[in-house]
């Protein structure tokens, strides 16, 4: 069962951060964006590639993409390790849907813009996802 009180404080500060750029990006005092692509690269982390495909369950298929995943999925989640090895199996398809499912997004598996979303913030973050 997830812990409501601590979900709701990470909600609580995205909420907060998310408002303190919209004023700063206001006041003229915005921050540099990074084009999506960029997005995924965590400096000093996850460094694989900038690209953010949807990705879904394909044991037998390699692909760098899935190594970034992989990465940002040890970063994210506290008690969750997966072999970064670019296969998009059973361990990394289990991570992903503990991470959507901690996270309160749509839990399918499926490693979409929502999903990809979540995982720069909390493997760029210096908190873990708890559930």
């Amino acid at each position: 069962m997830p812990n409501r009180p601590r979900a709701i404080a990470q909600r609580l500060t995205r909420g907060v951060i998310a408002l303190m750029l919209a004023i700063l990006a206001t006041a003229g005092i915005g921050a540099a964006t990074m084009a999506p692509a960029q997005a995924a690269i965590i400096p000093g982390r996850c460094t694989y590639t900038g690209s953010q495909p949807t990705l879904s369950y394909a044991p037998s298929t390699y692909k760098v993409a899935v190594k970034q995943l992989q990465c940002e999925l040890n970063a994210s989640l506290y008690y969750t390790k997966v072999t970064v090895d670019g296969y998009f199996g059973p361990a990394t398809r289990s991570a992903v849907r503990t991470l959507q499912s901690c996270t309160g997004i749509g839990v399918d598996g499926i490693v979409g813009g929502q999903t990809w979303g979540e995982l720069n913030y909390w493997a760029g973050s210096n908190y873990w996802v708890y559930c």
